[in-house]
């Protein structure tokens, strides 16, 4: 054992001087047990991705089945079955009109293809002065540059201030627990995005939120009234909406996708988490047959979608997934 080699992730490590790791020997429901037979409660769900319980045996079963057929081929000029019926399970489920199914491996990578995609769809139609992003106060959509661009907590984003993209647009939450305004939750008060959008709007490529619930940012919790306004002011001002349902989607709140509460399908789904049950990284993003078809066209003219990830569309990912749902 070398566990000293080991740099855990989102860690000071110099904490564990005082308080050591705990090292999991096997997972079993919702508890987790030490190399002494000790059990802990995984009330974080390994960090919200676990939906059925450690070592479920039918997510289980279905991954050994996939292993013994197929355990990886790359995603591009190759297709396999369990990639493919996933897609179609996904855009079922979906709100309306997200009929196209993109993969990444994480639900970082998903945020960055869906700001990619955003842009890509403005450059794409000749407006490549649509490149900014507008996101809420305490919002929270991953750790990779692209994402920390977007994130409205500066715990995260405030070390690699010199190194992100910048030119982002951060506003006003709606999160209503002591609000400045002396306003109601049920205000949905999306006046400052309103502001944001009657001014950049020729600029802000997409908005992009948390539905419901801004998980990492203190479970701050806001009504669907929010999310309906939202929605019409990006349709209105011709700014893609994209819903990061990483954490809040497969039940979190208690319908499907937590955006279905407030009955509106965004432009742009960013699904990962829960999709595989807990067992294997894998995340997607969910686009309308508008944002698709603008990358459609022959090779020459420089319009694809070139981002890619190795283990994109993983088949032992995808059996997982599909065992899941």
């Amino acid at each position: 054992m070398h566990p000293g080699i080991l740099w855990h992730p989102c860690t000071q490590m110099k904490d564990h001087e005082a308080f050591p790791v705990i090292r999991v020997a096997r997972g079993q429901g919702i508890y987790l047990f030490d190399e002494t037979g000790k059990a802990y409660l995984d009330a974080v769900s390994s960090w919200w991705v676990n939906l059925f319980g450690h070592a479920n045996p039918r997510i289980a079963a279905a991954v050994a089945r996939q292993a013994g057929i197929l355990e990886q081929v790359i995603l591009a000029g190759f297709s396999h079955g369990p990639a493919e019926e996933l897609a179609a399970r996904l855009a079922d489920l979906a709100p309306r009109g997200l009929t196209r199914v993109f993969y990444a491996d994480n639900g970082s990578s998903a945020v960055e293809v869906a700001l990619k995609m955003a842009h890509g769809f403005f450059r794409n139609q000749g407006r490549p002065e649509k490149f900014r992003f507008a996101f809420l106060d305490a919002g929270y959509h991953g750790e990779t540059l692209g994402a920390l661009a977007v994130c409205g907590e500066d715990l995260y984003a405030e070390q690699f201030g010199a190194i992100m993209p910048r030119g982002n647009v951060r506003v006003q939450g709606p999160d209503c627990f002591r609000c400045p305004l002396g306003l109601s939750r049920e205000a949905g008060r999306v006046a400052a995005m309103q502001q944001v959008l009657d001014r950049q709007a020729g600029e802000i490529a997409a908005v992009i939120v948390e539905p419901l619930l801004q998980c990492a940012g203190g479970f701050r919790m806001y009504p669907p009234a929010y999310l309906r306004k939202l929605r019409q002011a990006t349709a209105r001002a011709g700014v893609l909406l994209i819903l990061d349902e990483i954490a809040t989607g497969f039940g979190r709140t208690g319908t499907l996708f937590a955006c279905e509460q407030a009955q509106v399908s965004p432009d742009l789904l960013c699904l990962s988490k829960g999709v595989t049950g807990g067992f294997l990284p894998l995340s997607a993003v969910l686009a309308t047959d508008e944002i698709y078809t603008a990358f459609y066209a022959d090779w020459a003219e420089r319009k694809a979608f070139l981002h890619s990830h190795s283990y994109t569309g993983n088949p032992l990912a995808c059996a997982a997934a599909l065992e899941t749902l």
